[in-house]
Formats: structure tokens, C-alpha cells, sequence
């Protein structure tokens, strides 16, 4: 068994009723990966915010919890008692309404956000987590934990943004942000759309404007996942 996925087992006997698999909401097939490989970096941070842990325990077995993952541990905690409609919002931020009774929308690795078409649902099998749904969000709609420092600074590492995947390409709009895979692959990436002159002039580019790689990559070259509709806020 490897490792990281013991360490998780240890984190995890917090809750004596636990089943990483149920408690987690990923398939089987996923922890048995986990126990050969090892955790992934998504499922650590699922389980830190699942069990009150640490994520950076469970992958190396360091003791080092970092404010970006104790901010996400909170926003679960939040959701899954209740308290998100309560809690004020930042300063600078816009509220995302929420349904009267809303239901939860699957958090997905950038993996599985990669791999999804139209032709396949999104489901909770394939999730690292869940989150409220706002109301501007299908049944199909899903969520991702923003990765680096790409879209700063309007996207913060470990953010929570919402997207829609019922978009089609040519309603999209100049500046949109959207979430897409490019040319073989396997994950998706985060990017705000510029449109040119005609409708097949259409690149991605970084928001953040101090990024290393500031070339704009043509999106004929890449397949849209969906549009990014908003970000999680603490209420």
C-alpha cells in the first residue's frame, strides 16, 4: 500500500464511521489507484477538508497546513453545515444568489474536467467534492479548484469557480472565461477568451499579466469544456 494513501487512512479515523470512497465521493476504482500510486493532489485536499486533516500530511507527510487549504477546508465545513447563506461576503466580491432549496453541484479534477463531453454526464462518481449550486448553474454544471497563479488576480490558487457546460462555442463573447482542452491533453485549463475580427478568430490568454507564458494560443486548436459562470464567496 502506498504511502500517502496510509496516511490517509490515519487522517481519516477522525470519523469513526468513515469510508474514504463514500465520504469522498469517488468510485472504488479511485482509491484502489490511490493505494498502487498513491493519493492524488485533488483527493488530499477533498480529505483535508472532509476530515479537519492535512493535506500536505497525507501526500508527503509533512505537517504544514497553508492558509489557501485552510480557507477551502472552511468553505466546505461551511457548506455542509449549513452556514453559507450566513456568512458575510468579502469586500470586492459579488455574491452568487443561491436557490431557495438548492442541491450540490460535483467538484471535479482538472483530469475528469478534461476528459468530459457533451456526450457524457457529469456525475457525482466522478467528483473529489461537492459545493452549493447557484442559481445561473444546469443540472449539468460543475465545479473546479482553481490550480497556480494563472489568472491572477481575479482567481486565487485554490478558488472554487462554477461552470457551465451548455455553452456553445460561437454564443461565447469577448473576455468570457472559459475552461478548455487543448490539442492531446489530458487535462483542462483555465482562460479568458479574446475574439478578433472574424468568428474564427478566437485565442486564449492568462489574466494575470506578470504570467511567464503570455502567448496567446489559437482556440481552434482546442476543444471548450464549458464557460466559467461564477466563483465560490463565503456568505
Amino acid at each position: 500500500m502506498h504511502e500517502s494513501m496510509k496516511r490517509l487512512q490515519e487522517v481519516a479515523k477522525t470519523d469513526r464511521n468513515s469510508d474514504i470512497s463514500r465520504d469522498l465521493n469517488v468510485g472504488a476504482s479511485t482509491v484502489a489507484n490511490w493505494v498502487k500510486r498513491g493519493v492524488s493532489k485533488e483527493g488530499a485536499l477533498a480529505a483535508a477538508a472532509k476530515y479537519g486533516g492535512d493535506a500536505n500530511y497525507i501526500l508527503d507527510g509533512v505537517q504544514d497546513i497553508k492558509p489557501s487549504i485552510a480557507s477551502l477546508r472552511s468553505k466546505i465545513h461551511a457548506i455542509q453545515n449549513g452556514d453559507a447563506h450566513d456568512m458575510p461576503a468579502p469586500v470586492g466580491t459579488v455574491n452568487i444568489p443561491m436557490a431557495e432549496t438548492s442541491d450540490e453541484v460535483p467538484i471535479l479534477s482538472w483530469v475528469a474536467a478534461g476528459s468530459w463531453s457533451n456526450v457524457d454526464a457529469v456525475t457525482f462518481d466522478d467528483a473529489i467534492g461537492r459545493i452549493s449550486r447557484p442559481n445561473n448553474l444546469s443540472k449539468n454544471g460543475f465545479a473546479l479548484i482553481v490550480r497556480g497563479e494563472s489568472m491572477l488576480p481575479k482567481f486565487d490558487p485554490d478558488d472554487i469557480i462554477y461552470v457551465e457546460p451548455q455553452t456553445g462555442l460561437f454564443a461565447l463573447k469577448n473576455n468570457d472565461l472559459v475552461i478548455v482542452q487543448c490539442n492531446n491533453d489530458t487535462e483542462a485549463t483555465f482562460k479568458q477568451l479574446v475574439l478578433g475580427e472574424t468568428s474564427e478568430d478566437m485565442y486564449l490568454r492568462p489574466l494575470n499579466p506578470n504570467w511567464h507564458e503570455q502567448r496567446m494560443t489559437p482556440m481552434g486548436d482546442c476543444n471548450l469544456v464549458g464557460k466559467v459562470v461564477g466563483k465560490y464567496v463565503e456568505y
